[in-house]
């Protein structure tokens, strides 16, 4: 399934790519191992698992990958908006080399970089979670936004943007309204983590990731009516929280 791949390694790092994409094969392979030492020293990990990263040349590879390699069903055609997936410990990307005609995004280096650091952070969930199948979207979208750091920035993915609008329009959903929104999930949901990390420590972070096995993330850190700590997010990211968002 993977013959006509070449390959690069480096301590457990695994990336593969045909021969016209070995500059990006490079550069994926050095943003996955800075991104494994960041999240080795946040989340105090002894062993990180071994990691492999594949960058297809088109479109109708991706798919057939995560298809085929990943077992994920996927629509076909695939969205253009679609540039990776992962399950277990692989990594489909599509090459920025195919960005052009394959997807509705442009390469941008740093943007490349914060895409890459988003997709390992959903492995090393699944790595540490006890039950990923239950864990929800919102919560995993929003931790991988908020430690990849992608929030920080006003680029083509845009999370920034869309808080800052709602804070301005004082339009801010509800908890609940983000656990049922793919869009909000992805717009919101590193908020709630931030907020979390702030409050709590990123202790909280942790054993939220190794204990929830239910799917009820804020059970997991308090025996406090959810509804609460959405109120309490809500004060916070109108307070303290818009503060840190503006000036960052």
């Amino acid at each position: 399934m993977l013959e006509k791949y070449l390959q690069l390694e480096e301590n457990d790092i695994v990336v593969l790519h045909t021969g016209e994409d070995e500059i990006f094969g490079r550069e994926t392979l050095q943003i996955l191992r800075d991104a494994r030492s960041f999240l080795r020293k946040y989340f105090a990990l002894v062993d990180f698992p071994q990691i492999r990263g594949i960058l297809v040349p088109d479109r109708k590879e991706y798919e057939r990958l995560v298809l085929n390699l990943l077992g994920v069903e996927i629509e076909i055609p695939s969205r253009p908006g679609r540039l990776a997936q992962t399950q277990r410990t692989d990594l489909v990307f599509l090459s920025p080399c195919a960005y052009e005609e394959h997807s509705t995004y442009y390469y941008y280096p740093d943007e490349y970089r914060r895409l890459v650091f988003h997709e390992l952070i959903h492995v090393l969930e699944e790595y540490l979670s006890p039950n990923i199948e239950v864990v929800p979207n919102w919560w995993s979208e929003g931790l991988a936004v908020y430690l990849s750091g992608q929030w920080k920035y006003f680029d083509q993915f845009r999370f920034r943007l869309a808080v800052l609008q709602g804070l301005c329009q004082n339009c801010i959903p509800r908890l609940e309204e983000i656990r049922k929104d793919i869009k909000l999930s992805y717009d919101w949901g590193w908020t709630v983590v931030m907020y979390l990390e702030k409050v709590f420590g990123r202790e909280m972070i942790q054993r939220i990731i190794r204990e929830c096995d239910d799917g009820n993330v804020l059970t997991t850190i308090t025996e406090e009516n959810p509804e609460d700590i959405s109120q309490r997010w809500r004060r916070w990211i109108m307070s303290g929280g818009k503060k840190d968002l503006m000036s960052c």
